[in-house]
């Protein structure tokens, strides 16, 4: 089966698309020169004779169609399906046993493809005239058991909005009926890397411009379809040259005249809907008649779904007059599958920053005026509650600068999740009147948002006067307050929305912004109170208590940054029992296995090094870690090293004497400061912080009142004065920017897993609860299956019956989320049914299997409890 899937995601998401239709094949035609060229990058633990045998299995067994005794390779798709698949009661789900199999090659090529040719395949058997097509953007397994536990109730309390829609589905079927906006919107996509990295081997390769193969892909269907449908057109292109525009200008000249020929089948054929005060058709391969069952929020992916459904049906049954059409709906697949790629996070590459760069794509063809823009919000929302009974959803949406316009987003937002804003005319029914409209309304209740911040990096002018006047992220701090005091307006101001605001967060790469930046407005919201001017005009008097919550931990330079930055959001952000953190990974996964995974080298700047030294130090003597001294030792002399770099070197001649040798506690206490307003420490060090005169409840929150707890700390000259440098002295930070490589020794990495268990701890003791998105970080993070998730490290009762491996654990409470299920193709079902299956397949060190199922579903059952007993609501 494994070879299978490699096999499926070479021919149908590898395989070059130029190749496919130069070569105009109508039998056979996948060489083994051609083969080999992909699958020197797929078959890696393969030696060339081992690959030649699976190209031998491929032809004679895997291609074979058993029934009709022919061979093509379509076929391959239902030697995997028909073991993964199948249909109860017309749902289709996923065997639950194959569901890790399943995700690796759907993840990769897109769901529709696999269903529509098992539904082809088994019509055809059957001879079955298939009606609908309108299921789920992302289908279920058919675990029964987890289902019932999760009809319950569950929550979904990290669920960004703009990042939860079905991101490539909207996209595809915008461009395939819109091709013509294509180069204006794929300038964004040009200036950036490819995303996805799988290489071609061949030196037939060339480079490829996206656009020309969306227009090739957007022919292709026009022609395929007209050809299914019997519809009159005579356009014919020239699409069998390489994909750039020398040499594949015929597509480029007659794009037009293409975009008009679809504009004509839309309008002949296509379903309407209506949308506002308009009659939209949304994609022609929609039909003006379909069964009512179709008439639901998945209706948009109808279209493409039969298209799909049509040509599959016409290869299984071998009809002749499609045979030499076969070629290009193969070129199709694999164009949809490379775009597909630029768009849905397959490219297995970690970190936060390969995320960022799809999630930035994510609304690239789509218009916030279209109506593809308000099925993308709409979807996003009403899908996600339609197919799972949620009791609360937390959606996350960006802050805005001023209270009005943030009244009028959350109104939209409403608006557009509240009831579905484009029906079908086939229902003869204004969008509006839902009362007994299939695709009917749906309450908001249990829906609320939360702000996130965004982390940025500032674009400092490199000037030193600049440096020393302007404090580190000073432009950040200044939009986070704009937006903090425009969020206490809109509480106060536009209470029948307000009412929907439950909490903040700070999202985006850890890597552009620290806690600290956030410190002061996290003070000044969670602790804002509504004035109550007009309470006597209210029926009842309301004062919503706000939550916080923070991402972090999730993207690191060291585990120990990692660690640090969890640290300082209990501190610096006044976190408490309520509140929670997102990801937290640093916190618990496997220290021995990270460090291993980079090599047991970091790359990190002198600050951050600086930083983590001195943190790590002094939470060795909180602890009272005893061992590994000469570690200890060294790291104590790589501080003053790191010190001396950065700091003493750059220092005014009239204060080194004075700050030149100072030990990393003192050090430690000014980093306790950094929580504080920068600008309280600006100019005369010697002044009485808490004697400084505040004339708003913004300025009142400029001190950490919370910690730290020994208030003498500000009274301290020289921790204010390194607090000083740190943020105004231009040559610091310029010295903190240089990158340094930082040996992992072994006795580093005990000492680090030493730090990490008791601040576990610590932290269970808190009462913060941690939001974990297990496929989120599994691609973003370094562990390499499910089933290393650190959620059983930070909760395991009902997973474990052995007391001693209960008590190693802080039972801290923790859910399962999706964050952004969209860009990661997954649902919450799927992300409870991941972990679910990754475990029932997990062994111990004898080899035997090491939990069963009761143990694991006593375990998800208490999770969600969790989950729902966290929502900010």
């Amino acid at each position: 089966m494994d070879n299978i899937r490699k096999t499926l995601k070479i021919i149908f998401g590898d395989y070059c698309p130029d190749l496919i239709l130069k070569e105009k094949y109508t039998e056979f035609y996948l060489s083994f020169d051609h083969f080999i060229e992909y699958a020197f990058s797929n078959y890696m633990c393969y030696s060339l004779d081992e690959i030649r045998n699976i190209y031998k299995m491929m032809n004679d067994d895997w291609c074979y169609n058993i029934n009709s005794k022919q061979r093509n390779y379509f076929q391959i798709l239902n030697n995997f399906t028909e073991s993964i698949l199948i249909e109860e009661n017309n749902e289709l789900y996923v065997i639950f046993e194959q569901l890790l199999k399943w995700r690796d090659v759907s993840f990769y090529l897109g769901e529709d493809i696999l269903t529509t040719s098992y539904f082809a395949n088994l019509d055809n058997l059957t001879k079955y005239d298939r009606k609908f097509f309108s299921w789920k953007s992302t289908i279920f397994s058919n675990n029964f058991q987890l289902n019932k536990i999760l009809k319950e109730g569950i929550s979904d309390n990290h669920f960004h909005l703009k990042g939860s829609g079905p991101v490539f589905d909207i996209n595809w079927i915008n461009l395939m009926n819109h091709s013509n906006d294509l180069n204006f919107n794929l300038k964004s996509f040009t200036k950036e890397i490819n995303l996805r990295t799988n290489i071609n081997n061949s030196p037939r390769s060339s480079n490829k411009e996206l656009s020309v193969l969306i227009y090739k892909a957007a022919y292709i269907r026009f022609k395929l379809f007209s050809i299914i449908h019997k519809c009159n057109n005579n356009l014919e292109i020239e699409i069998d040259k390489e994909s750039n525009s020398d040499e594949s200008f015929d597509i480029i000249l007659k794009s037009n005249q293409l975009n008009n020929e679809i504009e004509l089948l839309r309008l002949e054929l296509g379903h309407e809907f209506k949308f506002h005060d308009d009659k939209i058709i949304i994609d022609y391969a929609i039909p003006k008649n379909i069964h009512l069952q179709n008439l639901n929020d998945s209706l948009l992916f109808f279209g493409e779904r039969k298209f799909l459904y049509d040509c599959f049906q016409l290869i299984y049954s071998e009809d002749l007059n499609f045979k030499s059409y076969h070629y290009l709906f193969h070129a199709y697949i694999n164009i949809k599958s490379q775009f597909r790629a630029e768009l849905i996070a397959v490219n297995k590459k970690i970190g936060f920053g390969n995320f960022l760069l799809y999630q930035n794509r994510k609304e690239s063809f789509i218009n916030e005026s279209s109506i593809y823009y308000n099925a993308f919000i709409n979807l996003a929302v009403r899908e996600t509650k339609k197919n799972c009974n949620l009791l609360s959803l937390e959606l996350r949406i960006a802050p805005k600068e001023n209270a009005q316009i943030l009244e009028s987003t959350i109104q939209k937002f409403n608006k557009l999740i509240e009831k579905i804003s484009f029906a079908s005319t086939q229902l003869n029914l204004n969008p509006y009147e839902l009362e007994n409209n299939p695709q009917g309304s749906n309450t908001n209740q249990g829906i609320y948002y939360v702000l996130h911040f965004i982390k940025e990096k500032d674009k400092e002018p490199n000037n030193l006067n600049y440096q020393s006047i302007y404090c580190r992220n000073y432009k950040l701090r200044n939009k986070i307050k704009r937006q903090a005091i425009a969020i206490g307006r809109f509480r106060e101001s536009y209470s029948s929305n307000s009412k929907y605001l439950k909490g903040i967060d700070a999202a985006s790469s850890e890597f552009a912004a620290q806690p600290e930046v956030f410190a002061q407005a996290f003070r000044y919201i969670k602790n804002h109170k509504v004035n109550g001017k007009f309470d006597h005009l209210k029926e009842t008097i309301e004062a919503q208590k706000m939550f916080a919550t923070y991402h972090v931990g999730e993207d690191f330079n060291d585990i120990v940054d990692g660690l640090r930055a969890i640290d300082d959001c209990v501190n610096f952000l006044n976190l408490y029992a309520g509140d929670r953190i997102g990801h937290a990974l640093a916190l618990g996964i496997n220290v021995e296995e990270y460090y291993s995974f980079k090599e047991n080298k970091m790359i990190l700047s002198s600050q951050t090094l600086l930083d983590n030294i001195v943190w790590l130090l002094s939470k060795i003597s909180q602890f009272g870690i005893a061992s590994n001294r000469n570690e200890v030792n060294s790291l104590e002399a790589l501080y003053e090293n790191l010190y001396y770099e950065i700091f003493t070197k750059n220092l005014d001649k009239n204060n080194i004497d004075s700050v030149k040798n100072i030990p990393y506690s003192v050090y430690y206490d000014s980093y306790k400061l950094r929580g504080d307003d920068p600008y309280l420490y600006f100019e005369n060090i010697d002044r009485n912080v808490y004697d400084i005169i505040n004339f708003s409840y913004w300025d009142r929150c400029r001190i950490n009142q919370s910690f730290p707890t020994n208030k003498n700390i500000r009274n301290n000259r020289l921790a204010k004065f390194i607090t000083q440098q740190y943020h105004f002295n231009a040559k610091v930070k310029l010295a903190g920017e240089e990158i340094k490589q930082f040996n992992i020794t072994t006795s580093y990495v005990e000492l680090v897993k030493m730090v990490q268990y008791h601040m576990l701890f610590e932290f269970g003791r808190k009462q913060i609860s941690i939001e974990t998105n297990p496929t989120s970080n599994y691609l973003i993070g370094t562990f390499q299956k499910y089933a290393n998730h650190p959620i059983k490290i930070f909760y395991n009762l009902g997973l474990e019956t052995d007391p001693i491996a209960i008590s190693k654990s802080p039972q801290i409470s923790v859910s399962i989320n999706t964050d952004d299920q969209g860009i990661f193709s997954t649902s919450l079902e799927n992300e409870y049914a991941f972990l679910a299956i990754s475990l029932l397949k997990e062994r111990d060190n004898d080899g035997k299997l090491k939990y069963n199922s009761a143990q694991i579903y006593d375990w998800l059952y208490r999770i969600m409890k969790m989950g729902n007993n966290q929502s900010f609501t």
